[in-house]
């Protein structure tokens, strides 16, 4: 059995220190500029980052063959969707064509699943908030009741959402979310309310974009 690391080895592929999933070789582009190519391989989701990423993807194909269009080729195109985000081109300031991530669909998934259980329990995500977490809450120093079993549970799929939706770029949220995180073993009611307060957040601003800027800033 060939496994897809064996692969990416012989394609001259190393893995990322930081993400083992992120795969990375030395290229040269067509003017001469020396750079990295990078391949993210998540489950059955693959990227590539490449001046010529067709090449590159064809090349993997070989060894693992990719879904098949409606003409029976590999089915490789420009990201639309990518887990979960997503993914557009922009035009900067300066005229360089970039891409962009939005997490936009899937908050609105996220926030509509949490109203949905607001409004059978006669409750509903507070209007008008304006900060990912209240003014003057302290996580650390909540007293308020410990959450049941289920509660519990319930509190730790939100925290998972709300990590990943900071991995698809909405960094505004990191601090909150990191410092909610700090109480997945025991979670308090105090703590389950704030996570409803990024939630009423998100609602209200949640068409927000990481734009991936690749120029070197002029200091």
């Amino acid at each position: 059995m060939v496994h897809l690391r064996d692969c990416m080895d012989h394609m001259g592929y190393q893995s990322s220190l930081g993400d083992r999933d992120v795969w990375f070789r030395p290229a040269v582009k067509d003017d001469g500029t020396e750079y990295y190519e990078y391949m993210l391989l998540y489950v059955d989701d693959t990227l590539c980052c490449s001046e010529h990423p067709m090449e590159a993807m064809l090349e993997l194909n070989k060894y693992f063959p990719f879904k098949k269009d409606k003409k029976n080729q590999p089915l490789i195109d420009s990201p639309s969707i990518y887990l979960g985000g997503k993914v557009s081109q922009v035009e900067l300031p300066n005229g360089v064509i970039t891409w962009a991530i939005s997490s936009s669909q899937y908050i609105q998934e996220c926030v509509r699943n949490v109203e949905e259980k607001l409004r059978l329990e006669g409750k509903a995500l507070k209007k008008g908030t304006c900060a990912p977490m209240a003014a003057g809450y302290h996580p650390e120093c909540d007293i308020s009741p410990e959450l049941n079993g289920e509660e519990a549970n319930y509190y730790q799929s939100l925290i998972g959402e709300l990590r990943w939706i900071v991995e698809m770029g909405r960094i505004d949220i990191c601090c909150e979310v990191s410092m909610l995180s700090s109480y997945v073993a025991l979670p308090r009611e105090g703590h389950l309310q704030q996570v409803y307060h990024m939630m009423a957040y998100l609602k209200r601003f949640h068409n927000a974009r990481l734009v991936m800027d690749p120029t070197y800033p002029d200091i």
